[in-house]
């Protein structure tokens, strides 16, 4: 049913009549937690939730979902590939924005400005396609008026090795 409803999101990714719902962010992110938590649980990465807002908003509830999949995706790739130890996922959930944060090790200078430009992959050719965050950033910026960025996490934090996404939705 999942992948059933990842291929109409697919299709339905560029039609101009789509519906937007009016719904929380925390209730966005649970249903996508939904489809991966058991993956990350096997994996042994530890999902910390805080949500500091129970605010409405109108959004494309399936696109939200599949840009917050595609991150969570990658965080699980990157520990899988670096071996990372106790890895570890923080999603903070404010007013009008998603922080989903982990502790992978960062991304490297001369990769973090390209990681939103189609066809770029940090990993490896067979594992990559390098349309994820291009996609992802075209949902939240041309689909929602929103601003998608990345910061590694001791720019944010101050501590901490990791990458931290960060997904604003602007009040219409």
């Amino acid at each position: 049913q999942n992948l059933t409803t990842t291929i109409d999101d697919f299709r339905n990714f560029y039609k101009p009549n789509k519906k937007s719902v009016v719904t929380t962010l925390e209730h966005v992110v649970e249903k996508a937690l939904s489809i991966v938590e058991k993956s990350l649980e096997v994996q042994g990465t530890k999902l910390i939730l805080d949500a500091q807002s129970k605010k409405e908003i109108k959004l494309f509830e399936n696109e939200m979902m599949q840009v917050i999949l595609n991150i969570l995706k990658n965080a699980q790739d990157n520990f899988e590939d670096k071996k990372i130890k106790n890895p570890e996922i923080k999603i903070t959930i404010k007013e009008n924005s998603i922080i989903i944060c982990d502790n992978g090790g960062g991304i490297p200078d001369d990769k973090i400005e390209k990681i939103f430009d189609p066809y770029f992959s940090t990993k490896d050719e067979k594992n990559g396609t390098g349309l994820g965050l291009y996609m992802s950033k075209i949902i939240v910026e041309e689909h929602h008026n929103g601003k998608f960025s990345v910061k590694n996490k001791n720019e944010i934090v101050g501590t901490g090795v990791g990458a931290c996404f960060i997904i604003e939705l602007l009040e219409e």
